[in-house]
């Protein structure tokens, strides 16, 4: 450990430094903290006594608390998920094993609830802390997330661990615990602390200012007294150390990776590792950087210095800041309606107190005894069945007035406070469910959103906050879980466990060791995604999926109905679902795969649906073929026929041709037959005629 430390006094300034310059926001957030509790708590003791003295019974209407218990609801139902991304395409699938690496930490550490209580912080009193660290305990896991009240929390007040990370010199908690428990974590160190307790405990306040009069010391007088004890007993005694984290700037070697890892080369690392990081990477570089360092003392005592052993390099501790003022102090939501609320306090107790008392005016002689007796008659008109009782002839000389009238204008300024806070805080009457002024559910709808607009910056810096968890806590399983370990990971929407094995040895292809799920040397990016569950918005998703529904095709429907009834509130919906899933086809066991088992089913799938292309490709093509040989078929019949038909065609022409010929010749020869019977009947007639007239010749 090198010498320019600092030294422990110079801590102890640190300290002083710290609670002096937020003692005032402190006290005015331990205000706000009292507007949520109500009661008393939203009166000054001023005002409580000023409000009995006049007769007016003080009343508290928190309208505080409805309107935080709104924002805290929703971030109970608008759940997120801190997802890590890879940076190359090869690790996409070791990612989703460190998003459950990430959500087993949660699990194991009730991690939704921390957060819970870490938001709350934020909004009441502004500033809320979780702390990933480490768990001595073996029997426990040893990555742990602790809830660290805001009132044992300080930090450097020229700088911000929210804002300016790097500025922000150190950061400490100053928690109040048994003396016993703190001899406990340092056994070695046990005299000296009983020795330094006996010289705490015999001042109030010393050099060193170990009992500052905060919050966390206002808290724990209250419950010694509670308790029915002294502050200092043989029987608790408490003491209060400083853990305190700082920064120190430290020239240190680098081996820079292309997927954006940066691996720190210590002196302590074996030469053969360091050998194959350096030869690895793609670049060496020097730089000046700052480190973190821890501190344990009480009052002057040193109980240990360390190197932080948090890889991350990082104050272990996860703010949550509601809003931030001017000087960057946080506050929140009550610091803005607090007037408000007392306002609404002050004028329900008078407007209350108007309706129940009258104003008496009366002269001095109207009744006989002096001022006793006018106390007797103001008293007894005050009285709902009051009997009043003045001398003869002095009846005129009172008067009684009824002050009805006037609670009717406290009523009004009173609703005028309410609407304020409504305006302020986001809370709005139709977020809260009461009746609204607005008919038409468009109109209140709006009037929704626009409540949500006004809270949005609290959610946002919670996404921060979520953010800075998931890094730190990323870091954590890279630098701790190096060994073979076993997760069981509850699926959050369908409450299905998993079993992923990290780090897992086992033999490759070709007989060669391999680590399977190795998360040690991936770079990862943390992205916090949102899951809102309002009714609105829930109402909204499943009418979304019913329309998928109605336009998908059969097989995608059993999936899309399991998907909506996931998404719901239906009562028993586990028991529901696991007698659903049989009947729409739905095999539970599936839930129970891996990523790995997962993807090898989704390729066996497509690869089955791919052949199952193949062959009805096959089948269609072979069908075609067919069609078309059928087709052929049908065409050379077609085409015998036809040639038959004009085989027939040209006989029956050939036979009519050649029946043709006949009648022709036959007519021919009758023709003939006709002519040499003409040309016999004309040389019969000739020769007749030349006989005839050959015989006249003679005869002359």
């Amino acid at each position: 450990m090198k010498s320019d430390h600092p030294k422990t006094k110079q801590l102890l300034s640190w300290v002083s430094e710290a609670q002096f310059a937020a003692s005032e926001w402190r006290s005015e957030s331990w205000d706000d903290m009292k507007m949520y509790d109500g009661g008393k708590g939203q009166w000054t003791e001023e005002d409580w006594q000023a409000a009995e003295d006049a007769g007016i019974d003080p009343i508290t209407i928190n309208r505080t608390f409805p309107a935080i218990n709104l924002l805290l609801g929703t971030q109970v139902l608008n759940k997120f998920n801190i997802v890590a991304k890879a940076r190359t395409t090869k690790d996409s699938e070791i990612s989703q094993v460190m998003s459950e690496g990430i959500q087993f930490v949660l699990d194991q550490n009730l991690g939704e609830f921390l957060v819970s209580q870490g938001f709350k912080d934020s909004v009441i009193p502004g500033w809320g802390c979780v702390s990933p660290c480490l768990n001595s305990d073996p029997r426990r896991e040893k990555l742990r997330l602790a809830y660290r009240d805001w009132k044992e929390m300080w930090w450097d007040p020229l700088g911000s661990p929210w804002l300016e990370v790097d500025r922000c010199r150190y950061v400490f908690h100053n928690p109040w615990m048994d003396l016993s428990e703190l001899q406990g974590l340092f056994p070695e160190k046990s005299n000296e602390l009983k020795e330094k307790f006996k010289e705490l405990a015999s001042t109030e306040r010393n050099e060193w200012g170990s009992f500052t009069q905060d919050e966390a010391t206002t808290v724990e007088e209250y419950k010694q007294l509670l308790a029915g004890t002294q502050w200092v007993n043989a029987d608790r005694v408490r003491i209060r150390p400083v853990e305190m984290w700082y920064t120190m700037f430290r020239a240190l070697w680098f081996a820079v990776f292309p997927d954006g890892r940066v691996i720190e080369l210590k002196e302590d690392m074996p030469i053969m590792e360091q050998y194959q990081v350096v030869n690895s990477a793609q670049q060496v570089v020097s730089a000046n950087v700052r480190k973190v360092f821890s501190h344990t003392f009480v009052g002057d005592l040193s109980l240990q210095r360390s190197p932080s052993p948090y890889p991350h390099d990082e104050f272990p501790y996860v703010p949550f800041i509601g809003y931030l003022d001017r000087y960057n102090f946080p506050y929140g939501v009550p610091r803005q309606i607090k007037g408000q609320d007392i306002e609404v306090n002050k004028r329900r107790s008078m407007a209350l107190a108007l309706l129940q008392k009258v104003r008496v005016i009366a002269e001095k002689d109207v009744v006989s005894g002096g001022e006793p007796a006018l106390q007797a008659l103001y008293e007894e008109a005050n009285k709902f069945d009051g009997f009043l009782v003045v001398d003869p002839g002095k009846k005129d000389k009172i008067e009684i007035k009824e002050q009805g009238q006037l609670s009717q204008y406290q009523m009004g300024l009173l609703e005028q406070s309410e609407r304020e806070i409504e305006e302020t805080t986001g809370v709005t009457a139709e977020r809260l469910g009461y009746g609204s002024v607005s008919q038409s559910g468009k109109a209140i709808e709006k009037k929704q959103i626009a409540g949500s607009t006004i809270s949005a910056p609290l959610f946002e810096n919670l996404r921060r906050s979520a953010k800075i968890l998931g890094n730190q806590t990323v870091a954590n399983i890279q630098g701790f879980w190096t060994g073979e370990k076993v997760l069981r990971v509850t699926d959050r929407v369908s409450g299905a466990e998993k079993f992923v094995v990290l780090n897992q040895i086992a033999q490759g292809e070709g007989g060669a060791i391999e680590v399977r799920n190795d998360i040690t040397q991936v770079k990862f990016d943390v992205v916090v995604t949102d899951a809102p569950m309002t009714d609105t918005i829930r109402e909204q998703n499943l009418n979304l999926i019913i329309e998928w529904v109605k336009k998908s095709p059969p097989e995608v429907i059993p999936h899309l109905m399991n998907l909506a009834f996931e998404m719901s509130n239906i009562p028993n919906k586990d028991v529901l679902l696991a007698r659903i899933k049989p009947i729409l086809g739905i095999d539970p066991r599936e839930e129970d795969m891996s990523a790995e088992q997962v993807k090898q089913k989704v390729v066996e799938q497509l690869e089955a649906q791919q052949a199952l292309q193949a062959q009805e490709q096959k089948f269609v093509e072979n069908k075609q073929r067919l069609e078309i040989e059928h087709d052929s078929l049908e065409n050379e019949k077609i085409k015998a026929e036809i040639a038959k038909l004009l085989s027939d065609a040209q006989v029956n022409r050939d036979r009519l041709t050649l029946q043709n010929s006949k009648d022709t010749r036959k007519a021919n020869i009758d023709e003939d037959k006709l002519e040499l019977e003409g040309l016999k009947t004309g040389v019969e007639l000739v020769d007749k005629m030349m006989n005839s007239g050959n015989s006249e010749g003679a005869r002359q």
